[in-house]
């Protein structure tokens, strides 16, 4: 994604390839703008030049807030008119403090509005929910007050919306803002981005739009829906249909969480967003230990610490509980004291943790070891080696790997990478250099005992391989 920069010099050259820094870098610089015409009068030389600075720094920032609910749009024009009124020091002061929550992200827990301030929800995690449809601002207020409306204290979190009106600007909020937990698709949006002349969008081909504009209103949302799931697979979607929702929920239950009917209940669509989002957040390995924390249990395995008994009691190591906290001696346990489940045969906490980790991953299964990665490389190595098996490795991997394949009792061809002599550091090991050793093998005839082939990406020197093409070389 590129965005058009040409008229504001003072951005970084990094804000050619990211939404995120181009934001952050214009806000720093209409902060410094506006304290400058705060502190001069209109009949300064330099005056005019930095009005339209700021200006220019606000025709780019527009596009962009429209993305996000803090400050947003609301907000920026609320900026633009005290500049247009020619409240300088207000305007400072207000840009001044988007600029200091957006770099601290105290906007999570703050109010987003600029007229009030609310009390801090420092222990409710904040996220936003994308809906597409087409309103009209006083739709889109309504649709606001309609969510704060149904805010509890009760609430595990809270969210904000943002609404965009088109296929392609959902696309675009999708991709720029990290803070969308959900997405609403609502029936009834254009294709068109309204900003397409400021942010060049490569991803939507042509073909795309001869098939949204081709294709029924009642099918849009799911043609959207479809392409949102393909960027970020994590978010929940919704949809809200006019057509027969429990057709179109039977077809698209693998991109959907839920598919309502027109306006049919608000309050089901805002519990289920909270639900999808809570389903995510759980953690059961955690909660079982920190129940496990809470318990007045006493312990009689090897380990010494005595769930910081030794440590609170002693006159000399206090300032290890100090330093650590004392949470993490509490949490002491093993398998041999129960209570949080088994690695060898998990049926619990466990259990269901490595099932969340296995979708989150898209895995079969995934399996947790607790004695960090140099240690699952030798499970990896050993579970695929067995003993006599050609594996051919990058000479320059992690030591974890040769230990591994020595248990293994594996016959190792290490290959060599080519030198960057110019920075003093090794590349990658050249497709050259694998195939040749490949077909080494198959020419001796040998070619089946090759069980393995062992790459580190990226290297330690941060080369990074084309992994696709090595293994279809490979193949």
């Amino acid at each position: 994604m590129t965005i058009a920069t040409t008229d504001i010099a003072e951005i970084s050259l990094d804000s050619c390839r990211s939404i995120r820094k181009l934001r952050s870098d214009s806000w720093a610089l209409l902060v410094d703008d506006l304290g400058r015409l705060s502190t001069i009068s209109p009949d300064h030389f330099d005056f005019i030049a930095t009005l339209k600075k700021v200006a220019r720094t606000i025709e780019v920032l527009t596009p962009i807030e429209t993305y996000w609910a803090f400050p947003g749009a609301r907000n920026l024009a609320e900026l633009n008119g005290m500049i247009e009124r020619r409240e300088l020091v207000q305007a400072h002061l207000a840009a001044r403090r988007i600029h200091k929550m957006l770099a601290d992200q105290t906007y999570r827990h703050d109010s987003v509005s600029l007229e009030e301030e609310r009390q801090a929800q420092l222990s409710r995690p904040y996220f936003e929910v994308l809906i597409v449809d087409e309103v009209s601002a006083s739709e889109q207020e309504a649709l606001r007050r309609r969510v704060q409306r149904k805010r509890s204290v009760d609430d595990d979190f809270v969210f904000n919306i943002v609404i965009v009106p088109s296929f392609e600007e959902a696309l675009i909020a999708t991709l720029v803002n990290f803070n969308l937990q959900a997405v609403v698709i609502r029936y009834g949006f254009p294709f068109h981005s309204q900003n397409h002349h400021l942010i060049a969008w490569p991803r939507v081909p042509d073909r795309l739009n001869a098939r949204f504009e081709a294709i029924p209103e009642s099918e849009r949302g799911p043609l959207l829906g479809r392409q949102i799931a393909q960027l970020r697979p994590e978010l929940d979607l919704y949809l809200v249909t006019g057509g027969n929702a429990e057709e179109i929920a039977a077809r698209m239950s693998e991109t959907f969480r839920r598919v309502f009917f027109r306006e049919e209940d608000h309050d089901e669509l805002f519990r289920s967003i909270m639900c999808g989002v809570a389903l995510r957040q759980r953690a059961p390995f955690f909660n079982a230990l920190r129940d496990h924390a809470k318990r007045p249990t006493s312990v009689f395995h090897a380990l010494p610490v005595a769930r910081g008994k030794s440590i609170t009691n002693s006159n000399w190591i206090s300032d290890l509980e100090r330093f650590y906290g004392t949470n993490l001696f509490l949490a002491e346990t093993s398998a041999t004291s129960g209570g949080l489940d088994s690695l060898f045969r998990p049926v619990g906490p466990l259990k269901l943790a490595q099932e969340s980790a296995a979708r989150a991953f898209s895995a079969k299964r995934t399996l947790f070891v607790p004695s960090g990665t140099s240690t699952s490389n030798k499970v990896a190595v050993q579970a695929l080696v067995r003993p006599g098996d050609v594996v051919l490795v990058d000479r320059n991997c992690h030591m974890s790997h040769h230990y591994g394949l020595m248990l293994a009792r594996a016959q190792v061809n290490y290959l060599n990478a080519y030198p960057l002599n110019d920075y003093s550091i090794y590349g990658g090991v050249t497709l050259r250099e694998l195939k040749r050793t490949l077909l080494d093998y198959k020419h001796a005839g040998s070619i089946d005992r090759v069980r393995l082939v062992l790459l580190t990406n990226c290297t330690f020197d941060g080369i990074v391989y084309n992994v696709k093409r090595v293994m279809m070389e490979c193949l």
